[in-house]
């Protein structure tokens, strides 16, 4: 159990840094202007909105990672007992309306598939962990599409939802896209 342990925070390090590496992408950073230099309460201001910013990004990845979360603890547990896991559990928890539910499900499956795999795998560092789970860059990038899709297939349902938050819709199509892009960027640096 504790190698799994050990595993499972590896793991979800590398979430972490993905979920960050979202948030950068989402979330607009305050940009330093010379004016600053001429007009010292523009400093001020700046060093204000990069707080906010600091502290929206933080809150942005707490809540990426809720879903991840429970997906590798569901994980880590059909790992440690052999059980078939319990996602039905994690979607009950989840409060979500009845047309979310379904490709929630599937999303929250595929992560903890994807989990599993890993947890399954020898290594001591995640690049190794990879490495021993899908032997190549292909098999790794099977998975990953796996996961955008799933993913997609739930943004696609909450978007309706959504539709009277202004740029929701495109703060989503973001996420999708960079998603793929440092999913794609992911394997290229453990498969190079």
């Amino acid at each position: 159990m504790m190698e799994l342990a050990h595993k499972k925070e590896i793991i979800l390090q590398r979430e972490m840094a993905f979920a960050d590496a979202i948030g950068a992408s989402v979330l607009e950073k305050p940009k330093v202007s010379y004016w600053m230099v001429f007009i010292p309460i523009l400093f001020l201001y700046f060093i204000y909105r990069m707080q906010i910013y600091k502290s929206e990004r933080l809150k942005f990845s707490e809540d990426f990672m809720i879903t991840r979360r429970r997906a590798m603890d569901v994980a880590l547990e059909t790992a440690a007992t052999g059980d078939s896991p319990d996602i039905a559990d994690v979607a009950r928890n989840a409060g979500l309306s009845e047309p979310l539910l379904k490709p929630y499900v599937s999303w929250v499956n595929a992560l903890v598939d994807y989990y599993l795999e890993l947890l399954a795998a020898e290594g001591d560092c995640f690049e190794s962990i990879v490495r021993a789970a899908y032997s190549n860059r292909s098999n790794f990038l099977l998975t990953q599409n796996r996961l955008n899709t799933a993913e997609k297939a739930f943004y696609t349902a909450l978007k309706p939802r959504l539709a009277a938050t202004e740029g929701a819709a495109d703060i989503i199509t973001k996420i999708e896209s960079q998603s793929q892009e440092l999913r794609r960027k992911l394997a290229d640096h453990i498969f190079c």
